[in-house]
């Protein structure tokens, strides 16, 4: 991005995986690691690796994406849940710790979106309804 554009200006961290579906307690080491180090980890990893190109240009803007999930769990997604928690904390901190340096750091947080990746939450008609229901989504 330096080599092309001249410098960096906004990081948004949108990467997330989940590989896992069922309940937290059968939930593996392995799926922990690696939710957690795609979720949260990398985007702690780019925001350190882009920081000092952003001060270079006097500043910059950091977009974190979470999910609606963070707020309220969905059923079956205890890690996806908790991953994206943890980007809340996780933006807060850097929040602080990146303003006296003119960055920025954001959260969205997105409701649940029809998407390959969402499939298992909205294929079922009776769990897109309660998730509507729960996170209070009316349609019309």
């Amino acid at each position: 991005a330096v080599k092309l554009h001249g410098g960096i200006d906004i990081l948004v961290s949108n990467a997330a995986v989940n590989p896992f579906f069922g309940n937290l307690m059968d939930t593996t080491e392995e799926v922990w690691d690696k939710i957690l180090d795609i979720n949260v980890k990398a985007t702690f990893l780019m925001t350190k690796a882009v920081v000092p190109e952003m001060e270079k240009r006097g500043g910059g803007s950091v977009v974190i994406v979470a999910s609606i999930a963070a707020f309220t769990p969905f059923s079956g997604l205890g890690p996806y849940n908790v991953s994206k928690t943890a980007l809340l904390g996780l933006t807060k901190n850097l929040a602080i710790e990146l303003a006296p340096r003119n960055i920025r750091v954001n959260c969205l947080a997105p409701g649940l979106i029809k998407t390959s990746f969402s499939s298992m939450l909205w294929m079922d008609k009776a769990r897109e309804e309660r998730i509507k229901e729960t996170l209070q989504i009316r349609e019309g």
